[in-house]
């Protein structure tokens, strides 16, 4: 017969079981281990070393303008122009980083259907890219602009967040042993 529990305690019983059961697992494939604390992150991804970024620029408005029947939200439409520079690192060899980062971003309705975006990246050609914007919290938008060097060993994931003209918000970086592309 399986023991039973009973009594004014049962659910804390019950409860501190699960809690033993849960907390002997660890969590493989993301590189920490609840139990120990262990956070090994960096050595499964083969990352060599992190820095992470303060992101300061200018929005410059584009065409089409915000229509009056949007007051509010996200517009993203315009040029978004902004530097990086290093909060903190953790590399031997601080990150590279160019003077100033750029995209732009278009808005069409070819069919009258709705908007059509598509994103301009305005820096170096050579290095893989990806960029995109969404609507963040406070109806602001928020920016996302993913380099990889041409060996693809290196990353910068910049977020830079729009609100009115100004450009704030943070990026990271990470140096690693292999291609990653």
């Amino acid at each position: 017969m399986a023991p039973q529990l009973r009594g004014p305690n049962c659910m804390k019983q019950l409860a501190l079981a699960v809690g033993v059961l849960l907390g002997a697992c660890s969590v493989g494939d993301d590189g920490g281990d609840l139990l120990t604390g262990v956070d090994d992150r960096d050595d499964t991804l083969g990352i060599v070393c992190n820095a992470m970024f303060k992101v300061t620029g200018s929005f410059t408005p584009g065409t089409p303008a915000r229509p009056v029947e949007v007051p509010t939200g996200c517009w993203p439409v315009g040029t978004w122009t902004f530097s990086a520079s290093i909060d903190t690192n953790e590399c031997p060899t601080p990150p590279a980083l160019a003077s100033t980062y750029a995209f732009r971003v278009d808005r069409t309705d070819p069919d009258g259907d709705g908007w059509v975006e598509s994103y301009t990246y305005m820096g170096d050609q050579a290095m893989l890219y990806k960029v995109g914007v969404s609507e963040g919290g406070g109806a602001e938008c928020e920016g996302g602009l993913e380099l990889y060097s041409v060996d693809g060993t290196e990353y910068w994931n910049f977020k830079p967040m729009q609100g009115g003209t100004t450009i704030n918000g943070f990026g990271e970086y990470a140096k690693y042993e292999t291609s990653q592309r």
